[in-house]
């Protein structure tokens, strides 16, 4: 029964007589633990369906997030149930898998054992038999972690509705602005990284100052708003290739997003953010909204295990893994996802999908006595940045699109990828609501942290 040996602690006197180890191993199936319900967590449990093992899925969200599409959920145009759906609702019909709301904190590796924080700080000790670290990455930047409080990233469901409170908010404290400095500070948006996140919700944010708002307002124009992309390349969308990234650049250009490569972010606060260019010029930009969109980095997890195991990690602090994606000397622990580094496997979702399979797949031959020895293989199907209506830009192998051809292949992949019928439905319904009338239903968002983490109705602190 899944569960049996969930706590560790002290045996009393039962009067039973002593099991012996053979017969315990036999009578207990083999534990899996795996950590973080993502696609690589997902897909790794999903593998495991008709396996003799017992599954403990620990997660600190307990919801698969489809984070691509994290962005639309910033700018209102889909809803927190139409990109994430609950691992228990998934997972309901996989009797061998036990959910569990957790974050692992540390790893014992010797005893092999995982150390679980649950919310409120209680700890919880799970042993395991095959550990799957599936823990994905965080934001990072790059050693100036002050400069989250003022430029929130976007890697959860808290994160995009910060973004949607801090943009659709941005626009409401531009309309009551009576100082034009103040009103143009309010309508500037600067973010930094011009990856696919960036350009997305760059592209989002002037969508939607252009279209969806541009008639609402009474003392702005939304459609004057500025949004600024800064990166520290020479091209945005810089992994798709030369030919695409010029056509994402143009995309953006015509969008009316002002692009500044070669820039170096040194400062955020309050009023803005200060910007270092290829010459080493330094220049303040004005700006009521900043996201950070650049760098990602190990959550402290994947450092823990690494000082437990001894595994060595890249700059990114990601664990290098073997071929068949374990720890080097710890056939019993795989590290899967964006937390792994195998030559230069990008942190995309369909590499995590494929490690997560490969790995439940491996774990369930070996749970039934046989040997796994051939290595992880990715078959590469492509990547996609959506830009605006009709634009977007999708490379797969030899085949390279823009436009509208490339929205809409666009379309089709991330139908496809959503997991959920119903949410597959429910995205379709939005995005032709969104396409055919500008109308962007999701963009309520609480007041308290529109500037930036107080409350907006709060008296004025005197100092």
């Amino acid at each position: 029964m899944v569960g049996s040996r969930h706590h560790h602690g002290g045996e009393g006197g039962t009067g039973e007589e002593p099991v012996s180890t053979a017969d315990t191993a036999r009578a207990e199936p083999r534990r899996v633990v795996i950590v973080g319900g993502g696609f690589a967590g997902l897909f790794a449990t999903r593998a495991l369906r008709r396996a003799p093992v017992e599954v403990v899925l620990i997660d600190r969200a307990q919801h698969h997030l489809f984070q691509p599409l994290l962005y639309q959920l910033a700018t209102g145009m889909l809803s927190e149930g139409q990109i994430a759906i609950p691992l228990r609702r998934l997972l309901a019909r996989q009797r061998n898998v036990r959910c569990e709301l957790a974050e692992v904190v540390d790893v014992d590796a010797a005893a092999r054992r995982v150390v679980a924080a649950r919310p409120g700080g209680a700890r919880l000790e799970l042993p395991y038999d095959d550990l799957v670290v599936a823990v994905g990455v965080r934001q990072s930047y790059f050693g100036h972690d002050e400069f989250a409080r003022w430029a929130p990233g976007m890697k959860t469901i808290g994160d995009a509705l910060t973004i949607r409170r801090r943009v659709f908010g941005a626009f409401e404290m531009a309309e009551t602005a009576a100082d034009p400095a103040e009103r143009r500070r309010w309508l500037t948006f600067a973010l930094v990284g011009a990856g696919p996140t960036g350009v997305e919700l760059a592209g989002q944010i002037r969508e939607l100052a252009t279209r969806t708002l541009r008639r609402e307002f009474r003392s702005i124009a939304p459609e004057e708003a500025r949004v600024l992309l800064f990166d520290g390349g020479r091209v945005p969308l810089a992994s798709f290739g030369p030919a695409l990234s010029r056509r994402a650049a143009e995309a953006l250009e015509e969008l009316g997003v002002e692009v500044a490569t070669g820039s170096v972010v040194t400062g955020v606060d309050a009023d803005g953010l200060v910007v270092r260019d290829r010459d080493g010029v330094e220049t303040r930009h004005a700006a009521g909204t900043v996201l950070w969109t650049a760098g990602v980095e190990a959550p402290p997890v994947v450092a823990a295990l690494a000082a437990a195991t001894g595994a060595p990690r890249d700059r990114a602090g990601r664990v290098r893994v073997g071929p068949d994606l374990t720890v080097p000397g710890h056939p019993e622990i795989a590290v899967i996802g964006d937390a792994m580094s195998l030559g230069e496997l990008p942190g995309v979702a369909e590499v995590a999908m494929q490690a997560g399979f490969y790995t439940g797949r491996r774990i369930g031959r070996t749970s039934r006595g046989g040997r796994s020895t051939r290595p992880f293989r990715y078959h590469d199907l492509g990547s996609a940045a959506y830009i605006s209506r009709g634009r977007a830009v999708v490379s797969a192998g030899p085949v390279h699109l823009s436009g509208v051809a490339g929205w809409l292949a666009w379309l089709f992949v991330h139908i496809a990828f959503l997991t959920g019928y119903r949410n597959r439905l429910g995205a379709v319904l939005s995005w032709a609501t969104t396409f055919a009338r500008d109308i962007r239903r999701e963009r309520a968002f609480a007041t308290e942290g529109i500037d930036r983490d107080r409350d907006e109705y709060a008296p004025a602190v005197t100092r």
